[in-house]
């Protein structure tokens, strides 16, 4: 990532009172930002060992989707996830039975207070992953090539993950031009008000863009 990139997601991080950030001194983590940093390792340290545990998942690559994943899946859902693990690991259910097994489970546990994770099932949370994307998508930067310049018409996805594009420049009316793209498509590498920013794909197919005729 191009140095004007980090300076300008140091002060968004700043403005968001997650960092304490002044040019050319040392950036540390503020009270809040130390919360968020640990809700994000305790959501890839319950992804990973999911991945590891349930799917069986190689260890190098569970972390390394993790990594990616624990930007964009909930807090709740993580919980799910770990408190599946746990049932898995002490069932002997035949595999056709598990839904039903899992749910009976959970309802017990909701009912003893036990797991922090049962209590999702019964939820509708602010942070539901589908929030923003009850709008169909149009042409996206995911769909651009190397060397096409758009406009940018909306910001889709997630509260979190919308929020943290315009942080980042990404806002409607704004001219965004692709300058690289990975071999597998991902990241997507662009060019918006005169710095470079490196975004997952995921992330690039959120932006609704405009072709530049």
């Amino acid at each position: 990532m191009a140095k004007s990139s980090v300076t300008f997601a140091l002060r968004g991080l700043a403005d968001r009172g997650l960092v304490n950030y002044e040019p050319y001194q040392l950036v540390s983590l503020t009270k809040e930002g130390e919360a968020a940093a640990e809700r994000i390792r305790r959501k890839h340290r319950g992804l990973s060992r999911f991945l590891q545990g349930v799917l069986d998942v190689d260890e190098a690559i569970a972390e390394a989707n993790a990594c990616r994943i624990e930007h964009a899946v909930t807090d709740g859902l993580v919980r799910r996830l770990s408190c599946f693990g746990e049932f898995m690991s002490a069932s002997s259910v035949p595999a056709r039975q598990i839904p039903n097994a899992f749910r009976e489970y959970c309802e017990e546990q909701r009912r003893t207070g036990s797991c922090e994770g049962c209590k999702v099932a019964a939820e509708r949370t602010s942070e539901d992953p589908m929030q923003g994307e009850d709008k169909k998508m149009g042409t996206t930067l995911a769909d651009l090539e190397p060397g096409e310049k758009a406009k940018i018409l909306r910001v889709g996805g997630a509260a979190a993950a919308t929020k943290r594009l315009v942080e980042m420049g990404l806002t409607r009316g704004a001219t965004v031009a692709v300058v690289r793209v990975a071999p597998l498509g991902d990241p997507v590498e662009v060019q918006i008000r005169g710095y470079n920013l490196s975004l997952r794909k995921t992330e690039a197919g959120a932006v609704e863009v405009e072709r530049a005729q």
